[in-house]
């Protein structure tokens, strides 16, 4: 018995390379060593492996299901660029000890050498200063007064070398149409509508899939917030030779337009310059930055969604391991925090050793309770493992496309990298980034903790799976039996 439970997609652009992540289990006798994929057009795939604990019930239907191991995976399969379009077939292999495999079926692949959708046309009104901006807006359902003002605020920017891709995420008939009204023949705007909703993630993907070559510069903008005048013309005049990105602060307002804070970080610090910090926790807000057009080599095809994944993360993670970030200490926007927002203003602040050490305390009273310490064991296995499948693996995607996509990256940045290689070594490496991060009093609302204890708790859950599986699956073949 075997199963995918997420396999490849049926379609590919891998840009300059790429890679994705397949998972599953394979119930059988013998323990599970590896998996593989045939070596057709350079594919390549490297395992993680773990007991499925969460499919273990099918291994109650086995005629003897203590003698089932049932052995989860997680594997990479990493993607070449092509220079022609081309189907593949790659297959899937379980492989066991003693040379014995079993075949994971799956179907045909097609790599293609772009991306298929349509690019922007567009108009500038001023080529002169050298200084193309493309901005790219994701909207879904915008709210009519608040487009306006963001429009308007577009349109009122003092460099005027701008054009604007709006792409509509699959909203009604009747806020299409009201998008078309507003921007009625302006023919600095392009607009473009999916033909589904997406998500926010990947209809900034699409957005910018379609920016074209003649432009210097990528601007990214909400459908609802409200651009200074000297936005874009700021954040250009503070690009230098390394410069990859640029990103500015902004007035946190609530919907009322009423002053929440007049800076981003008033309760969190700002840091574009620590590798490490970066990877762990991002500081760069998609609508506050500004990026070089030769940047989206490296950025598109954007990474398989792991989580809860965000554009802006995978950008300034591309844009600093390609070069430097900088910083427009100034507000330049008025962001509007309203109840609705996909992405909220997010605060934490440095926590002390005085603070940590008074919550090891508070967690030793489990000690003296050995029913408790035993549910607060299996809750913490298993936020543990939650954080390793919905967050750790999200960094480690992008850690494999980054070394794929960014071979002669910035030193610092490949370091930074080596704390999402899922190996133990890497825990050493979210340790050491912890001490440098707690010296430095960054903020990273202690992510590196988290993503370590994840690492780990993976590792000895797959050490004892290993040992005792046969013991596994029989308890709880029989806790299922008598239960029912």
């Amino acid at each position: 018995m075997s199963t995918l439970k997420q396999s490849l997609p049926d379609k590919i652009w891998p840009g300059l390379g790429t890679a994705c992540l397949i998972s599953g289990y394979v119930s059988s006798d013998e323990q599970l060593k590896d998996i593989t994929v045939s070596n057709q057009m350079g594919l390549s795939a490297s395992t993680l492996l773990h007991l499925a604990t969460d499919q273990i019930d099918e291994c109650c239907l086995e005629d003897e299901p203590e003698k089932s191991y049932l052995s989860g995976f997680t594997s990479l399969v990493k993607f070449p660029a092509v220079s022609q379009n081309v189907s593949i077939s790659p297959e899937i292999m379980a492989e066991f000890p003693d040379k014995k495999s079993k075949k994971l079926t799956h179907g045909s692949i097609e790599l293609i050498t772009d991306n298929s959708v349509a690019l922007a046309s567009t108009s500038f009104r001023r080529t002169d200063d050298g200084n193309r901006i493309m901005i790219c807006m994701a909207c879904w359902e915008p709210d009519p007064d608040r487009f306006v003002r963001q429009i308007n605020s577009i349109k009122a920017q003092t460099l005027k070398s701008w054009h604007c891709i709006i792409n509509d995420d699959a909203s009604s008939d009747e806020s299409w149409l009201r998008v078309q009204e507003i921007i009625a023949d302006d023919s600095r705007f392009s607009l473009f509508r999916n033909e589904e909703n997406l998500g926010f993630y990947a209809n900034f993907e699409v957005a910018l899939s379609r920016v074209p070559e003649d432009v210097e510069y990528i601007a990214l903008a909400d459908q609802d917030d409200d651009w200074y005048p000297q936005k874009l013309e700021t954040c250009v005049q503070a690009f230098a030779d390394k410069t990859s990105l640029v990103y500015c602060d902004m007035r946190v307002v609530d919907e009322k337009g009423e002053v929440i804070a007049e800076t981003y970080w008033s309760g969190r610090k700002n840091n574009f310059i620590d590798a490490d910090v970066l990877f762990l926790a991002n500081t760069v807000t998609g609508a506050a930055s500004v990026f070089r057009r030769e940047l989206l080599e490296a950025i598109l095809p954007f990474p398989q969604p792991v989580g809860q994944v965000f554009h802006d993360h995978w950008i300034a993670c591309v844009a600093r391991c390609q070069g430097e970030l900088a910083y427009v200490d100034q507000a330049l926007y008025d962001y509007y925090q309203y109840g609705s927002s996909v992405i909220g203003h997010c605060d934490f602040e440095a926590r002390g050793v005085g603070q940590r050490v008074a919550e090891l305390a508070g967690n030793a009273k489990h000690i003296r309770h050995p029913g408790k310490l035993k549910s607060w064991l299996v809750h913490k296995r298993h936020s543990a493992l939650n954080v390793f499948h919905q967050e750790y693996l999200r960094l480690f995607l992008f850690a494999e496309i980054l070394k794929i996509r960014v071979p002669a990256m910035q030193a610092e940045a490949e370091k930074g990298l080596r704390m999402f290689s899922a190996s133990w070594l890497s825990i050493f490496y979210l340790l050491l980034a912890h001490v440098r991060i707690v010296f430095r009093k960054e903020t990273t609302d202690d992510a590196e903790m988290r993503l370590a204890a994840s690492v780990f708790i993976f590792k000895i859950d797959r050490i004892y799976g290993r040992l005792f599986a046969n013991r596994i699956v029989k308890k709880h073949c029989q806790s299922l039996s008598n239960s029912s």
